[in-house]
């Protein structure tokens, strides 16, 4: 099955978001849940999420493309989680 390029970058930002949720839930001080995940499995989903979301993305880019795409999306998620997270605690705070 031949995906569209569009597709198969749209599947690995999905996939790199969804990585890099697993590894902040994992997280002793993240804001979205009461506990966090276990750490080993938040990881190993985690690094296995961003592996896959680097090889599709690989399938239309070079691979460095990948890499630096992957990474600087990272970066932006690792800011905007905790954020949010900060947001969900201030929201619940409000009368």
């Amino acid at each position: 099955m031949n995906l569209s390029p569009e597709a198969l970058q749209f599947a690995s930002c999905i996939s790199v978001a969804t990585g890099a949720a697993s590894l902040y839930l994992g997280a002793r001080n993240q804001r979205w849940l009461s506990r966090p995940l276990p750490g080993l499995w938040s990881g190993v989903i985690g690094a296995a999420a961003l592996l896959l979301g680097v090889f599709l993305w690989s399938r239309t880019v070079q691979l460095s493309t990948a890499i630096f795409g992957t990474l600087a999306l990272l970066m932006l998620l690792f800011i905007a989680f905790p954020c949010l997270g900060a947001l969900r605690t201030f929201i619940r705070k409000a009368p």
